[in-house]
């Protein structure tokens, strides 16, 4: 369903922010004439109180340091509407009392400066992710807020101030079928935006069946992924003005090797480029730092010459942002592309922990009052900081209401209405959206300082002191500490009075005497304008160039393999084995111009049995080539690759490259042990979201799991097998296992080396393998990319995510390779 806006603007229920004594909710009581309780300086908030509710009731509205600001009797004996004069910048909350009885909770809303009908910077840093179309479609079991919320975080992101928001899509949803093409929701969502001058970085991770002839993830048609790329494009020209191709495939989401993901980037792009020429066009996000050999791998692949910006996410603490990001300098660079810019599409933090406020919405948990002031601290301390480094665009991962797992990640909680951390981000792009960040000012310790240009000329500085967000991981921070880090400092500043902004953009003055101008810091950042003349200590690095990477191959050429079973995908998918001498495969060349292609394509690593000396590819068609290919690896080295390139019409083309690791051979030169122990259900520690059980099945010689979820929950069933020192993973290699499912194909199936003993948490390395069936099958794990101190290891978890609430599967003979 969708609602109009002016039925929106009155659905702004608000949410408990605090315990309280007796009597109703307030969050369920209060509705908020304005969006989601955002009001701009410019509107008088108003109020209603929601029909059953006690009657007669009073009021006492406070700003966020307990100060009353408005106090009496709801108009109208609680049938009328509370108009509250014109408030400043800031947040504040209501209180009601009925009987003498005072409401649970209260409700809050928040005031933010006016913003014009279109972003003034169209290429402002500063982002958000909404992913709207998600998660904004309505549900029954939200009693607060049952219909879509589409338009409702459309306005709250317009109101905030910025340019910039990244969405999802479905392929499948929108071409469930080959030639159709529905708009859903995700068009119209392009354009709720697009009208109010925001532009949208989209992405899918999904494929639909008719485009997958082999494949289980990524499509292996690759003029499928073309037109849509293409047609997707076109559609949402004039509002999507970026696309993602996948989502953190580093990590999961595709099954396939970094080769096909490269290949399906490379016809994606030029799909996008078809349909939108001047769309900045990004590879899915890679999510895993220090980056693996699959990322690697696709580069390559000459991804770089396909793409204009290179696409990351992060959730690491603060204290981590310059080595991630001048790691991710330093692999552009090796791949010949240190100028690309680099986009943060998604840029969250996990320093709040689970959430652990009981929810109105049945079977969730919401974040604390004190876990969502963490969020508003950490929002413009990670953008600010992200980008004195260099970062080009970053969105905080995420505006709208989103539960996973434990963690309540939304800027709009699950009744739509703002937390503190959205008015922190609306100040911050207030202050500083339409600046220019100069760089970072020499402070004395403890306080960070940074220096923007204003486009008048004037200059503002954004400060704050170090706390334990700015310095520590992410489980050491002490969530709702009380210590403000309050620091003292001057900056040079001509005689007069300043306005200090804070967090939430509440204004207090300043006086600078003697050509000094004295500032407060605390851990919540604020900012201070009208400055002139500094200059920065640490100048902040250039964005980048958008630009894709200069080559003078022909880019409409495609190379892709269909690999036989005589290949076997590594573990971390950026490389295969091949068990015997030689491998079949079929070597696709595809030409996405309209000029039929003539040339020869070679090969590299190995020989290549039935490469003819030439060949012609159809204008918009493919050649398919059976090959054997026998790599050329020297005797007791077990690394090479397999890669093809070519020219036509007198033009190179892009690689195919395929690195080959023989880990059978490794494996072999090497000593294993079976780890006999799995097989005893004793050994085993329960760990998952469901009721589960183990027991060893005789018939089968394995370990039994049996897990049953309660509904509407989060499935998942990772138990815990702690080593002993006998068992010691010392100089491991790898392992391997044989397990089935019943059902088969769990939404997900992970290895877990973990370097600890506790329970659940922990630093692990999360491994994920190919889905297991209803039959017995081998996985194998490499650890030689994932775990580079095997001896650290401490315990092992191995399980599955069901899709289903009830789940069994079986694990035997589980060995352990050493080097």
């Amino acid at each position: 369903m969708k609602c109009s806006l002016a039925s929106i603007l009155t659905a702004g229920i608000f949410a408990v922010t605090g315990a309280a004594a007796t009597g109703s909710d307030a969050a369920g009581v209060i509705v908020a004439r304005g969006t989601t309780g955002i009001f701009f300086e410019s509107e008088s908030p108003e109020f209603t109180l929601r029909p059953g509710s006690e009657r007669p009731v009073s009021y006492t509205v406070r700003d966020r340091h307990g100060r009353i600001l408005a106090e009496g009797e709801w108009p109208e004996n609680g049938e009328g509407t509370l108009t509250l004069p014109k408030l400043g910048r800031g947040i504040y909350t209501i209180t009601l009392k009925s009987g003498g009885n005072a409401s649970s909770g209260a409700g809050t809303f928040g005031v933010v400066a006016d913003v014009p009908e279109r972003p003034e910077n169209p290429d402002m840093y500063f982002a958000l992710d909404t992913a709207q179309s998600w998660c904004a479609v309505g549900s029954k079991r939200n009693i607060r807020f049952p219909g879509n919320g589409f338009e409702t975080v459309t306005e709250a992101a317009h109101r905030s101030g910025l340019a910039w928001v990244r969405d999802r899509m479905s392929w499948s949803d929108i071409e469930n079928e080959p030639g159709a093409f529905r708009l859903c929701q995700y068009i119209p969502n392009g354009w709720l935006l697009g009208r109010r001058g925001i532009r949208v970085s989209n992405t899918y991770h999904d494929a639909p069946k008719f485009t997958k002839k082999h494949s289980k993830d990524l499509p292996d048609d690759l003029f499928a992924t073309y037109r849509f790329a293409r047609n997707v494009a076109s559609k949402a020209k004039g509002c999507t003005e970026a696309w993602e191709f996948w989502n953190e495939e580093d990590a999961g989401f595709t099954v396939e090797g970094a080769w096909d993901y490269a290949a399906n980037l490379k016809a994606a792009s030029l799909g996008y480029r078809a349909g939108n020429p001047n769309a900045v066009i990004l590879n899915g996000a890679f999510c895993v730092y220090p980056l693996r050999d699959y990322t690697d791998a696709v580069f390559n692949n000459d991804a770089a010459e396909y793409i204009s910006a290179f696409n990351f996410h992060t959730y690491k603490p603060i204290r981590e942002y310059p080595e991630v990001i001048s790691g991710l300098r330093k692999f552009l660079a090796g791949h010949g592309v240190p100028e690309l810019p680099i986009w943060l599409t998604e840029h969250g933090t996990q320093a709040p922990g689970p959430a652990s406020t009981k929810s109105y919405y049945p079977g969730l948990k919401s974040y604390s009052p004190e876990q969502e002031m963490t969020v508003a601290e950490f929002i413009p301390k990670a953008q600010i900081t992200m980008q004195s480094l260099g970062v080009a665009r970053d969105f905080f991962f995420i505006l709208s209401p989103y539960n996973e797992g434990v963690k309540d990640w939304g800027l709009l909680r699950k009744d739509y209405t703002a937390r503190p951390g959205y008015f922190a981000f609306a100040a911050m792009v207030k202050e500083l959206g339409n600046a220019k960040l100069l760089g970072k000012l020499d402070t004395p310790k403890g306080i960070r300082a940074f220096l923007y240009e204003q486009p008048d000329g004037t200059q503002t500085v954004a400060f704050w002191s170090e706390s334990d967000l700015d310095l520590e991981t992410n489980e050491k921070i002490q969530v709702g500490s009380k210590e403000l880090h309050k620091r003292t400092f001057t900056i040079a500043a001509k005689e007069g009075a300043f306005t200090v902004r804070d967090l939430f953009g509440t204004p207090s003055q300043a006086a600078a005497s003697g050509g000094r101008l004295t500032l407060t810091s605390t851990r919540y950042p604020a900012y201070v304008g009208g400055l002139a003349g500094l200059v920065p200590s640490h100048p902040s690095p250039a964005p980048g160039r958008y630009a894709m990477k200069p080559t003078k191959n022909d880019r409409t050429v495609i190379l892709r393999a269909d690999l036989s079973e005589d290949f076997i995908l590594g573990s971390g998918r950026s490389s295969v084995d091949l068990p015997g001498k030689s491998g079949r495969l079929t070597l696709q060349a595809y030409n996405f111009s309209d000029t039929p292609k003539s040339g020869t394509i070679t090969v590299a690593g190995g020989h290549a049995e039935g490469l003819p000396e030439s060949i012609t590819i159809p204008a918009m068609g493919k050649v398919e080539l059976p090959l054997l290919f026998t790599p050329h690896i020297p005797e007791k080295e077990f690394h090479g690759r397999m890669e093809f390139s070519g020219t036509f019409n007198g033009k190179p083309v892009s690689r195919l490259h395929i690195p080959v690791f023989l880990f059978g051979e490794s494996v072999a030169s090497g000593k294993t042990m079976t780890l006999e122990a799995i097989s005893d259900p004793k050994r085993w520690r329960n760990n998952s979201s469901g009721n589960m059980t183990a027991a060893y099945d005789e018939k089968e010689g394995a370990i039994r799991f049996d897990v049953e979820f309660p509904q509407h929950g989060d499935r998942w069933i990772y138990p815990e097998f702690i080593l002993k020192p006998r068992e010691s993973f010392r100089r491991a290699r790898g392992v391997a296992f044989e397990i089935k499912t019943v059902p088969s194909m769990p939404k997900e199936a992970v290895f877990m080396a973990v370097m600890g003993r506790e329970k659940e948490h922990g630093r692990a390395v999360f491994i994920r393998f190919p889905m297991p069936s209803a039959e017995w099958e081998e996985r194998i794990i490499s650890f030689d990319e994932f775990v580079p101190n095997p001896e650290n290891i401490e315990m092992i978890r191995l399980g599955v995510n069901p899709k289903s609430d009830r789940q069994s599967y079986w694990v035997r003979n589980l060995r352990v390779f050493y080097r």
